[in-house]
């Protein structure tokens, strides 16, 4: 069934710190990544509502509810890093470390990903790998209709270009999270990539890392006023009694 209203889209938001490394033109899984804190909708900060009834009256009603959504979950923290020049067997030659990195970081619910195969999600795709608005929404159990669907949450293009590995990307579908409790269209861009060797389930949850330069100590606002350089949506189905997790791959790039 429909749910009327504003749905919260950013469902259980975690707090992840990740110490990285980046030696290759590739993305890399990070060194290190510490989960902290976590929360979730709290129907309690809404104060009931009364309306008095007296016989014989008929009256009308404007009514707004919130309801927390079924198919998200949110992401947001902070990230150190530094670009090394290690062997094979990852002993430093030089190594040069940054507080405030810049670059990208990514969610993808396969440990192995063709990164020179990837390419912007294409929601009518049938042709390369299979995917599509369908299959995506399909396997987290979201519905044509439902207000926070895939193509509902992903409406724009305008993301800034930027390189996958050794591929240039620009036009893919685009959102992004909210500051200070506020839409806005500005920051923390949100992009939905795809995988194309892969069957299935090769899409990849992609965001920019928001230190506007290198070096930098001052970062952006997140959602809930506190400061961060990254925010990042993916999909988790939680539908009927569903409460299983989903278990997804973080993966970094430096610039």
């Amino acid at each position: 069934m429909k749910v009327q209203g504003n749905l919260i889209l950013f469902g259980v938001g975690l707090l992840l710190l990740g110490t990285l490394v980046y030696a290759a033109s590739e993305p890399t899984a990070p060194t290190s990544l510490t989960q902290s804190s976590s929360s979730t909708f709290n129907g309690s900060n809404y104060a009931l509502q009364t309306v008095p009834a007296l016989a014989g009256n008929i009256t009308a009603l404007l009514i707004h509810g919130v309801a927390q959504t079924k198919a998200w979950q949110g992401y947001y923290g902070n990230i150190t890093g530094s670009i090394t020049l290690d062997d094979v067997n990852n002993y430093t030659f030089y190594n040069w470390s940054s507080a405030e990195p810049q670059g990208k970081i990514y969610a993808t619910l396969n440990s192995s990903i063709a990164w020179n195969a990837v390419e912007c999600f294409n929601f009518t795709n049938t042709s390369d790998a299979g995917a599509n608005v369908s299959t995506i929404e399909s396997y987290y159990g979201i519905v044509d209709n439902d207000d926070d669907g895939i193509d509902e949450t992903f409406t724009a293009t305008d993301h800034p270009t930027f390189q996958v590995g050794s591929r240039s990307l620009t036009g893919c579908p685009t959102t992004y999270i909210y500051q200070d409790d506020t839409i806005q269209t500005s920051n923390f861009v949100n992009v939905l990539l795809y995988d194309a060797q892969l069957n299935g389930t090769g899409w990849i949850y992609t965001t920019l890392i928001e230190n506007q330069s290198s070096g930098a100590t001052n970062d952006l606002i997140c959602y809930n006023n506190e400061e961060c350089d990254f925010q990042i949506l993916v999909n988790e189905d939680g539908h009927g009694t569903n409460v299983a997790t989903t278990t997804y791959y973080f993966w970094v790039e430096l610039n």
